[in-house]
């Protein structure tokens, strides 16, 4: 049954009860009341009748039945008296009178009439403010409800309303942040086990390519030795095998979490690696690649390696010809800036979340695992608007600092 049936009911239930008391109680004083006037009245007339001496004739009794609407008699004695009547003793005479005569009990039919009338107007009248009171209170608990029982079938999209006020509106508050909070630890639930699923799946494949890349590259490097490192097609295959050695690193990182060690770490240097191993996918694509300015920095050269790869990878992925691609350093830390069509707004809250790409073919791993390799030397990752194109700057490279190990875990930070 529901909330506003229930109180309803309720309400009518007490109402009907109070009327039924309230008007046996009004209809008990009208009875007392008519009753003692007319014993009032008819020992007054026994009371004349009994000191003026004359006989109770028919005639007599006839005359002031119609005067009064009363019965007498006189009685030898007094005795017991019966419902409806009353007995006058006067000067040895004692006179009976009944006033339960047909004109006292149409006065009280007419009473109880009115009385039921008055109780029956006044039911219908509650009946109507007993409804708007229930609804008044019950619509607020049954939309509470109707969203609690949303939230429990697993619909964690569809916001609660405001409802009501005071501690029901405080309420419904209170099982919207539930909401929101049920959501976030779904969302949270649900990427962890796609980086679970990933991190399986990564591990695998690394241990199965670099053993045959490592094959690759020794036989690479013994006919560089024979040709005396002429052969320009041998550099670019090792240039593409450093990057495919740079891929499996970042597999690696998936699935058994990030290892950095920091040392003095030339950032224009690891600038110009990524560079010369993107330049030909850039030129392919249209792009040109630049580089401006110079610094140092604390950190892990084969980790910001992998953070310039995946940054640099991107804005090249994002441009479609005649565009570019700079690579700004900073005294702590460094920038790539592009000149394309920017990142959709919609997507900014989420860029850096896993599996938040949005371009065909992509995976949403890249700037996930960029800013993993941030947090990872203490420092941040940020997206910034541009008039056209994007900007991702670095932030936070310390300039010195102990040559210690740290270890993170990209799919816990994400």
């Amino acid at each position: 049954m529901r909330t506003r049936s229930r109180l309803l009911l309720g309400f009518v239930a007490v109402h009907i009860v109070l009327s039924v008391v309230m008007g046996a109680a009004a209809w008990r004083w009208l009875d007392v009341s008519m009753r003692a006037q007319a014993e009032d009245s008819a020992r007054s007339l026994g009371r004349v009748i009994a000191q003026g001496g004359f006989p109770l004739t028919p005639e007599v009794v006839a005359k002031l039945r119609d005067l009064t609407g009363y019965e007498f008699s006189v009685l030898p004695a007094r005795t017991a008296p019966q419902p409806g009547t009353v007995q006058v003793e006067e000067e040895g005479k004692v006179v009976q009178v009944a006033y339960r005569s047909a004109a006292y009990e149409r006065a009280s039919a007419a009473v109880l009439v009115g009385t039921l009338v008055v109780m029956l107007a006044g039911s219908l009248v509650f009946a109507v403010v007993a409804g708007w009171l229930a609804g008044q209170f019950a619509t607020p608990v049954e939309r509470l409800a109707g969203a609690a029982r949303i939230i429990g079938s697993g619909d964690l999209d569809r916001a609660v309303a405001p409802v009501g006020s005071g501690e029901l509106r405080e309420l419904a508050g209170e099982l919207e942040l539930m909401r929101l909070r049920l959501r976030e630890l779904d969302h949270q639930h649900r990427q962890s086990e796609r980086l679970a699923a990933v991190g399986t799946f990564t591990a695998t494949i690394a241990h199965e390519v670099r053993n045959p890349l490592t094959a690759v590259r020794l036989t690479v490097q013994m006919l560089a030795r024979r040709s005396g490192g002429a052969d320009a097609s041998l550099q670019l295959i090792m240039d593409e095998l450093e990057r495919l050695d740079l891929i499996v690193d970042e597999l690696l990182a998936y699935s058994k979490g990030m290892d950095v060690h920091p040392e003095a770490c030339d950032l224009r240097a690891a600038a110009e690696t990524v560079v010369r191993l993107l330049r030909r996918q850039a030129e392919h694509a249209g792009v040109a690649l630049a580089i401006s300015g110079a610094a140092t920095a604390h950190a892990d050269p084969a980790r910001l390696r992998q953070l310039l790869m995946n940054l640099v990878l991107n804005a090249i992925q994002a441009q479609h010809g005649d565009g570019e691609v700079r690579i700004e350093l900073l005294a702590d830390g460094l920038c790539v800036r592009d000149t394309g069509p920017g990142v959709d707004p919609v997507l900014v809250p989420h860029l850096f979340e896993a599996f938040a790409s949005k371009r065909p073919g992509g995976i949403g791993l890249g700037l996930h695992l960029a800013r993993a390799i941030a947090q990872a030397h203490g420092a941040r990752l940020e997206y910034e608007a541009q008039p056209r194109g994007a900007c991702f700057v670095l932030r936070g490279l310390k300039e010195s600092g102990p040559e210690v190990r740290k270890s993170g875990s990209p799919e816990l930070q994400g």
